[in-house]
């Protein structure tokens, strides 16, 4: 055979198969296999009403429990405020971080984060003790990109899924103690 026909039943190969398995209705991309996931996801509008917001108090230094961030590559050291920690009714848990630099200064955020959407929104930014509500402060997905790092590791390793009973309570226990509470990549 020469090689203008050995290419011509190669390409001839190649462009049937993919016919072939969308005849049968095969999953070619295996899209099924989302499904059982997608279906546990509330419909669009079906969450809960969203709670009035409330700010907390400005963080107090003897309230910052430190999160472990290095192991992220994180370049600030991660605090998040015990006194400010809160789970709503509409099972946002919120609370205050103290992202702090090598020099010392303090970059302050009241946000939450909802557990099932894998989504945080940023209420107010801090600074000179108190804060500031923002005014387009939209629900986003948390990334896995440098400036959403602590939130993906907040809601992997501590926030999400959702502790039973005190939920407040639960949470600041699972961040004093990260090693015998972390629970990895697993979301409500």
């Amino acid at each position: 055979m020469n090689f203008i026909s050995v290419l011509l039943l190669c390409l001839s190969l190649l462009s049937v198969s993919p016919l072939r398995a969308a005849d049968n209705d095969d999953d070619v991309y295996q899209e099924d296999a989302i499904k059982p996931f997608l279906e546990t996801l509330p419909e669009a509008g079906d969450e809960e009403k969203e709670q009035p917001l409330v700010l907390p108090r400005y963080p107090h230094e003897e309230n910052l429990i430190e999160v472990d961030s290095a192991r992220y590559g994180f370049p600030y050291r991660l605090f998040v405020d015990s006194a400010s920690l809160s789970v709503g009714e509409d099972r946002v848990v919120r609370y205050t971080a103290v992202l702090r630099s090598d020099s010392g200064v303090d970059n302050v955020s009241f946000e939450g984060i909802r557990c099932v959407r894998r989504q945080f929104k940023r209420y107010a930014y801090g600074s000179v003790g108190q804060f500031y509500p923002l005014a387009n402060n939209d629900w986003q997905y948390i990334r896995q990109t440098r400036q959403d790092i602590f939130r993906k590791l907040l809601a992997d390793d501590y926030f999400c899924p959702l502790p039973v009973g005190d939920q407040a309570a639960e949470l600041v226990k699972r961040l004093k103690h990260s090693v015998d509470y972390a629970v990895p990549g697993d979301m409500e």
